[in-house]
């Protein structure tokens, strides 16, 4: 009888973790609420694999439903962990280039409001000097242009990134996204999704010797929780759960979702119409699992699932395990050398980096 039980319970959780795989194709402004299977698939996953370990133990003809739901969707795998990959080298080598996104916070991350930034900027930058990125982009980004001491300063004057493009109206700061460049940049601009918030999506070309491609850093909606409402995410998970609260929170995890597949639909025309071989970078916001990524990492290469190792969670916050800053890249231009995402508790978001080689 009891195994019975369990059998339908395991059944339920094989039958979800396949409905998981279905946010792929399903547009979340069309179906919004069913866009949180892709939240839930790394939870579903586990507990599927630990009903085969358990079946097996107990009863193995009941493994197979559970082992079909993870058989299904075995691609998923590789975006959620990498048991092999290869770091940075010591050295970039010719006809290779090291790229960085970074989303810093505006570097407030742990500090309170009225306490001062410089040590949270000192130690990103001391972080971005180690690994010496060649494109940077960087999201939810602010410095001022015309200050000596400032990050944009040093990042161009001791770094050497002294090509760069944001979209801000002022040339006396940066506010939002920015790309940063060793090298030159022929042309750039500001894609305009939703027709706000233009800040966060901008590309720049960008020349390496005889080789011209675009860089794209994008940063898409986001679900802005604020800090109660992230304590209270924290302590849904741990099962102490506010029926109101969780309404509240689960509506802003709606509506984000909804909004970001509107903004997917307009990026695919631009990325489909570059005629450059070209990268794309940031905060997605949005999992590997979801209709966001899938629509756009379609076509194209992810550095972490060439060469990255282990978890690939990039989200330093209440959202377990959740790789939501990429590189992509087209394949037939690009080849992945390298991957390094390193857990710094210096922002809400690890950095992310890849060495590419220019086919």
């Amino acid at each position: 009888m009891l195994n019975r039980i369990l059998n339908i319970i395991s059944s339920i959780f094989a039958i979800l973790l396949m409905l998981s795989y279905l946010t792929e194709f399903i547009p979340p402004h069309l179906y919004p609420k069913f866009s949180l299977f892709a939240f839930v698939y790394p939870i579903l996953l586990i507990i599927n694999i630990g009903f085969v370990v358990f079946w097996l133990l107990r009863k193995w003809r009941y493994i197979i439903l559970p082992v079909i739901a993870i058989l299904i969707g075995f691609s998923n795998l590789s975006t959620f962990y990498k048991f092999k990959g290869k770091h940075h080298g010591e050295e970039v080598l010719e006809g290779e280039i090291k790229i960085m996104t970074y989303n810093v916070c505006s570097f407030h991350y742990g500090t309170s409001y009225n306490e001062s930034k410089e040590g949270r900027i000192t130690e990103i930058f001391e972080y971005i000097k180690e690994e010496s990125p060649d494109i940077l982009g960087l999201q939810d980004y602010y410095t001022r242009t015309n200050v000596k001491n400032s990050i944009h300063h040093r990042l161009v004057n001791e770094l050497g990134l002294k090509y760069y493009y944001s979209s801000s109206p002022n040339n006396k700061y940066i506010n939002g996204n920015a790309i940063y460049s060793r090298y030159p940049i022929q042309k750039s601009g500001t894609l305009f999704p939703l027709k706000d918030n233009n800040h966060s999506y901008i590309f720049a070309d960008i020349e390496v010797g005889d080789k011209a491609f675009r860089v794209f850093n994008f940063h898409l909606a986001s679900y802005k929780l604020a800090e109660p409402e992230k304590e209270t995410f924290e302590s849904i998970r741990k099962g102490e759960i506010n029926k109101e609260e969780s309404k509240n929170i689960i509506r802003k995890l709606i509506a984000a979702n909804a909004k970001r597949s509107e903004e997917v639909n307009e990026i695919l025309p631009i990325l489909n119409d570059t005629q450059l071989p070209y990268v794309v970078l940031g905060d997605f916001n949005d999992t590997p699992y979801s209709y966001t990524y899938k629509k756009i990492a379609k076509n194209m290469k992810d550095a972490f699932v060439e060469k990255g190792r282990g978890l690939g969670s990039t989200y330093n916050g209440v959202f377990p395990a959740y790789r939501i800053d990429y590189i992509l890249f087209t394949d037939k231009n690009f080849q992945a050398i390298s991957f390094r995402k390193e857990d710094l508790d210096y922002s809400d978001h690890y950095p992310v980096s890849t060495v590419l080689e220019l086919k």
